[in-house]
Order: structure tokens, then sequence, then C-alpha cells
């Protein structure tokens, strides 16, 4: 087909895409007309992913690839964690396009991101709603139907779930509304693959979940999974039972039933074919991914903590307005940690009601019964199905925040708006005005419930913000059931997407604006410019509210600390934390030779010397204190436990400028001293992934770096490999057993990061044969 012959078949959906852009433009109206700032106060968008991302650009710019972020927390992995996006598409184009990163890069992949996600639930219904051919026959439309009559009620779920409550409320988090972003996409692969047959259909969808799963955040990959595995067994189980009753009215015919054993178990394979892709195009970030986590304090959360931001019954008010408790984070006034609360719109609520039931093996029942499935869990430990979850099922434990969920009831709910609207005229005027009426009083009564619920809680009158949104939704639901009485399809057709939008548009568009830069913690540049041009490795430690915690991954400083964030080595935190007040030995050990601190307000005591003061806003200060990064050490404590090592260092005669705390070290232990003789130690080179040193030792020493430890470094003294232990409880070691001058070099070189690439490469391949195989018979079909 000519490439203007395709526009024009598909121009009604590319205005569709158009209307979307622009719908997310106005949305983002701070951004789009350079007025303002999103999120408000930065949220991670500036404290954690955009430092992130600049650490990644700058690294792939300068020809490395960054697996070790020597940056924040005096190291640790970075293309293992998976908040870092590394290899996700988008990101990788934004790193090519901008290796300096402006923050401004960033909030367009936000704009952007709110528009996949409409892009992709537009593509979900048109598949759901268009598809000839498909098992959910009852829904689909009549073919004299006006082209614009096939593309408003996908709109319509478009505009509800990219504008529904849990992206709003995450535009801080890019990450997780990345991921979100995905699930009507992947939905509409698996539900073409299962309907159709189709292992080319199985396998789009699985690279398309392991796009989503690049993306970065693994608590919403699970939910996104969580969303797509049930329907496939909902499809499976269905083919099963018809199956079954073929081969019991055949039971004579063997190879009938044979056959259709194979179509009962087709849909399996195809289900699995479509995880097994997924797993392997993201296995170069899953499997090290799974290696961080064992070292992260992620492990297993009590429920207490599992369940921490759970949404509260009165919280459902807010899945009729989003006003009642107060928008945003700045007005939000309920007793309870803000979370989102489901708000997509009081039209879709409506319309949702009104999507065809009757086919109990159609797509319609089971968004329904993820509808409900999503809002128990996210009620958390408000109701019993999360905990069960907790319980019986893997991952659950090690995930905060069940109010997330919510995002399968939004995306059903939308899906089935779509259904609702497009129907809407054959549903008897009975049947309207009953679920209207219904739902009239539903939101009636759970506004005012929760609302006193809350108010009994915190003591507070907020009677705007209930009348407002009393007002506002009963007027946006008797709009919607005013609708349905219109003579042409057509017009209410449309007047319900415009309604909508603006409804979705004037309740959020206003919510995460800042009318103050967000990354003013990042712009000193003359203290930036003091550190960078000190020489050799070393670190700085932050103890001001001015400098922004991750600034030194923007800027290839090396900080003690960062942004507190799921992913951190448990070691090194313990470690951290437990080392006092500035200036102890234990902090020393840290190599933090300088100290940013507020104006005139001294981070620690006398050892710590003011050497810059020529920023308005901060002091430098110098720890005279500080060890070097790298000593030799001539005493050992050899113990066989992480618990033991712990102890050790805090003992009070521990002095690790002179002793090292070894764990499953085979050399022997020996006692204090230094021998005389000549000693040196220098770099010859030095990178995050890799560097090298020349040691000069008079005896055999214990070579200590104030470098994390973590699987996958290797260590080479004078060509040779040899074992890196456990020192002083988080950091890395190396015994050097002879006298005289060693050159040794560490490098990081993770097997889980081979391990990984080496799957996402056979799969990769796996995908080219394939798709090469279905061209050939595409084009042999042609020919013939």
């Amino acid at each position: 087909m000519p490439f203007a012959a395709a526009l024009a078949k598909r121009k009604y959906d590319l205005f569709s895409f158009g209307l979307l852009a622009l719908l997310a433009l106005l949305f983002f109206w701070p951004v789009t007309f350079n007025r303002g700032w999103i999120p408000r106060g930065g949220g991670d968008l500036v404290s954690l992913l955009w430092p992130n991302y600049s650490y990644a650009a700058q690294a792939l710019h300068a020809g490395r690839l960054p697996f070790w972020n020597a940056s924040l927390f005096s190291g640790m992995p970075f293309a293992a964690d998976n908040q870092t996006s590394l290899f996700y598409p988008p990101n990788l184009l934004a790193f090519f396009l901008a290796p300096s990163l402006p923050y401004i890069m960033v909030e367009w992949l936000v704009v952007f991101h709110f528009w996949l996600a409409g892009v992709s639930m537009y593509g979900l219904m048109r598949v759901l709603l268009s598809a000839p051919g498909s098992p959910d026959n009852a829904l689909s439309p009549q073919p004299a139907l006006h082209p614009s009559s096939l593309i408003l009620p996908p709109l319509f779920s478009a505009i509800a779930f990219m504008f529904s409550d849990l992206f709003v409320t995450h535009i801080g988090n890019l990450n997780l509304n990345a991921v979100s972003a995905w699930l009507p996409a992947v939905f509409a692969a698996l539900h073409l693959a299962l309907t159709r047959r189709s292992m080319g259909w199985a396998a789009g969808a699985g690279i398309l979940l392991g796009l989503s799963t690049l993306a970065g955040h693994a608590q919403m990959t699970y939910i996104v999974t969580i969303g797509l595995g049930p329907y496939a067994l909902w499809r499976i189980a269905w083919c099963i039972v018809r199956e079954q009753k073929y081969a019991i009215r055949n039971p004579q015919h063997a190879r009938e039933a044979l056959l259709a054993a194979w179509r009962a178990s087709l849909p399996l394979l195809l289900t699995l074919l479509l995880f097994a892709v997924a797993v392997g195009v993201s296995a170069l970030t899953v499997i090290p991914s799974l290696e961080l986590t064992r070292y992260t304090a992620r492990l297993r959360l009590t429920y207490a903590e599992a369940s921490s931001y759970s949404i509260p019954w009165a919280g459902l008010a807010g899945l009729f307005s989003p006003l009642i408790f107060g928008r945003g984070p700045g007005n939000f006034w309920g007793p309870w940690d803000r979370v989102e609360l489901g708000y997509l719109g009081v039209l879709p609520l409506f319309f949702a009601g009104l999507a065809p039931f009757k086919e109990r093996r159609g797509v319609t029942v089971f968004l329904a019964l993820l509808a409900v499935f999503g809002l128990l869990v996210a009620l958390g430990a408000n109701a019993p199905l999360h905990r069960l979850l907790y319980l019986a099922t893997p991952g659950v434990a090690q995930m905060r925040v069940p109010s997330r969920y919510i995002l399968l009831t939004d995306f059903a709910l939308a899906a089935l708006a779509g259904f609702g609207l497009h129907h809407f005229a054959s549903v008897s005027r009975k049947r309207l005005w009953r679920w209207g009426a219904a739902l009239w009083l539903m939101a009636l009564a759970t506004i005012l419930l929760g609302y006193r619920a809350a108010i009994s809680v915190t003591g507070a009158q907020h009677a705007a913000a209930l009348i407002m949104g009393l007002l506002t939704t009963l007027l946006l639901l008797s709009s919607g059931m005013a609708l349905t009485t219109l003579g042409s399809r057509r017009l209410t057709l449309g007047l319900a997407v415009a309604l909508l939008a603006a409804d979705l548009l004037g309740h959020g568009a206003w919510v995460e604006v800042d009318d103050t830069d967000p990354t003013l913690g990042f712009q000193h540049q003359k203290v930036t410019a003091f550190l960078q041009a000190q020489p050799g490795p070393t670190r700085i430690d932050n103890a001001s509210g001015a400098w922004s915690p991750s600034a030194a991954a923007r800027f290839g400083l090396e900080d003690v600390s960062g942004v507190n964030h799921a992913l951190l080595l448990a070691g090194y935190q313990a470690y951290y934390w437990s080392v006092g007040a500035r200036g102890t030995p234990l902090y020393n050990f840290l190599n933090a030779q300088f100290v940013i601190a507020d104006k005139n307000r001294p981070p620690a005591d006398y050892t710590f010397v003011p050497v810059f003061n020529e920023d308005p806003a901060l002091d430098i200060y110098l720890n005279t204190n500080a060890e070097p990064r790298v000593r030799l050490v001539y005493a050992a404590t050899v113990v066989p436990t992480s618990e033991a090592a712990f102890a050790a260092i805090h003992a009070p005669d521990f002095d690790p400028s002179q002793s090292v705390v070894a764990e499953f070290l085979s050399a022997p232990a020996r006692p204090a001293g230094v021998p005389t003789g000549e000693s040196n130690l220098y770099y010859l080179s030095y990178a995050p992934e890799s560097f090298s040193i020349v040691a000069v030792t008079p005896a055999p020493a214990y070579l200590v770096f104030s470098e994390v430890w973590y699987p996958g470094w290797r260590a080479w003294v004078d060509g040779n490999e040899v074992p890196i232990f456990r020192a002083n409880y988080a950091f890395r070691g190396v015994y050097l057993d002879s006298v005289g001058e060693h050159v040794v070099t560490l490098r990081f070189e993770p097997l889980s990061w081979m391990v990984g690439l080496s799957v996402t490469l056979l799969t990769l391949a796996g995908l080219s044969i394939g798709a090469g195989a279905a061209i050939y018979r595409w084009g042999r079909g042609r020919k013939a």
C-alpha cells in the first residue's frame, strides 16, 4: 500500500494521536509555555531521576557504560539499579540528543509518557471495539457507523486513563508513570495473541512488556503483570472449557480430541512465549537488579511496612471527586499519608456501568472483576486481600504502597467506559436511569461519609472543599445522563469527550505546577567549580539544605551520601548511620575531605576548617583528619560473619587507620604494629568501573579501600587475580602477601550483567529469526 494511501486510511487515528498530544501540552502548560516547573517541589524527578539520568548521559557520551555509580553513597551499582532506566529506549534517545541533559528534557519525558499512556489506551480500545473475528463479537461495531463513532469512544478511554489519578499524583515519579503507560498496549497485544492464536502478537506483547520493564519501576512492572496474567488465565480457562465440551460431544473421533487438546494448550503456550520474550528483552536489567535486591533492605518487609500508604475506606470518596480532601500536595488535608485515590473523571464511572456484560467470556466481565480486584488490593491493610497476597504471593512482601494497585482499577474502568460510551444507544432508558440514579446516590453517600470520617480525625472543617467537590461531581454526573438523551449519537460522543477533557484538565492541570525553580540546589557554579578542581579522587559530604543531596551525580563529584531510596546497599547504610558525629574515626575512613555547609554554619568541630566562602548560601570546609581513599595496614581481625564485623568496627579500641576487620579472609590475622621500611601508594588510573594503584610495602600488608564492597568487583596484583575480602563491614580489601612494589588493579565486571546481556542478545536474535521467517512466508504468499 502506498504511503499516502496508508496515511489516508489512518487519518482518524492520526487525528486522535494529535488531539491527545494537544491535551498533554495543555495539561502541562507550564512546560509548554515556559511559565513554571513540574512537579511541585521537584519530587523524585529532581532529587533522584534527573541526577541519575545526567550521570548516565554523561557516561555514555564519554564512551563508558556506567555499571558503577561512584558519585553517591561512596559507590553503588548503577546499571543494576532499575530506577536509573539506563537501557530504556526513550531515555537513551534523550541521552543521545542532550548529553548535558537540561532539566527541561526530563520534563518533556514526563509529558511524552502521559501522551504515550493515552495512545496506548486508544490503541487497546480500537482493538477491542473494532477487531472483526474477535470472540467478543457482541462488542464489535456495526459497519455502517461513521468513522468518528469508532474513534471517539477510544479517545474517551484514552483521556480518562492518561489523566487518571495515579499519573497525576506521580508526575514527579517518571519511571513509575513510564511503566504504567505501557499497560494498555501490552494488554491489546496479548488480547490479539490469544484471540487470533498468533505467535507474532504474543512475541509483540512480550517486547512491549520488556520495554515497560526497562522503564525502571519494579513494583509497577509487577502490577502490570498482575493485570496481564489473570487475563491470560481467563482466556485459557474458557478455551479449555470450550474444547472439553467439543471433545465430550465427539468422543469417537480421537484425532479431533487431540486437536481439541492442542487448541486448548495453545493459549497457554502463547502466554508463556509472551513472558519469556519480556524477560529476555529486559534481562540485561532484570538479572542484575535481582542480584542487587539481595543486598538491600528490601528482602522482606514487615506487614506494617508493606501495607504503608494504603487507601483508607474514607478515601474512596476520591473516586468521585479529587477536591474533597484537597487536590495536590499543597492542598491535601486528609488524616492519612497522601496517596492516589483513583479519580479518572465522573463520566467514565457513569459510562462504565453501561458496558455490555452479557457475554460471560467477554473482556468486559474480566475488566469489571479486575477493577474490583485492584481496588480491594489498593485498600491495603484496610481490607483482607492485600494481606493474603502478602502471605501467599512472591514479591508482595518486598513492596510498599498498595495504593498503586489502583492503576488496575483505573485501567479497567477507563476501558469499560469506552465500551459503555460505544454502546449507550443500545441501553434501555430504564437501565440507564436506574444506573444513573444509583451512581448519583453512591457518589453522594461516599463523599459525605468519607468527609465525615476525615474531619472526625482532624477536627477541622473543610466545607468549601466538600461543597465544591459535591457540586462538581453531581453536575458532571447529571450532564452525563443528559448526554445520553440527545438525538445525535455523534453529538453525544463528541460532547462526552469534550466534557471529560475539561473535567480532567480543570481538576489536574494546576496541581503540580511550581513557580520556584526546583533545580536551585544544583545552581552553585562556584562551589561546583572549586570541588571539580581538586586533584585526585576524593569525596564530599553535604551538611546543607541549599545543596541538592544528589548533585554529585550530575557534576562528576563523589559524595558519601545522596537521596534515600529503595535500592540502597544495606551494609553501607548500616555503616554510614552508625559512624556517629562528623570527625569520628569511622567517619574519617569514608574519605570525606570536603563538607558543604550552609553559610556561617560549621558542620562539626575545629578539625573542619573553612576553605571556600564565595557562594552567598554555602561554605566549604576541609576535613583535616580525612583518611585517604586507600591505605596500607598491617594488623587485621578476622571475623566469620557480618554481625561480628559490625561489632568489631564499633569496638572502642578499633582504629581503621591502623587495622582492618576482615570477613572470611584466608590470610592470617596479624598483630598491631607498623613495620619499618619504605611504603607508598599512588594512583596510576582512576575511573568508576576500573582503577589501578601502585603499592609499595616493606612487609605483607592489607590494602584497604574506602570503596564499597559488592559482588562483581575483581582484583589483580601484578597481573595475577586475587580475592577481594570484605573490609570493615562494608568495604573492599586485598591482601598483599609479599614485600616490594605491586601494581593493583580493580575492575567491576559483574557476572549478572554478562548473563543478562547474553539472555537479551539471544532473545533479540531469536526474535529477528522469527521475524525474518514470517516476512519470508509473507513474501512467498504474495508471489503465489
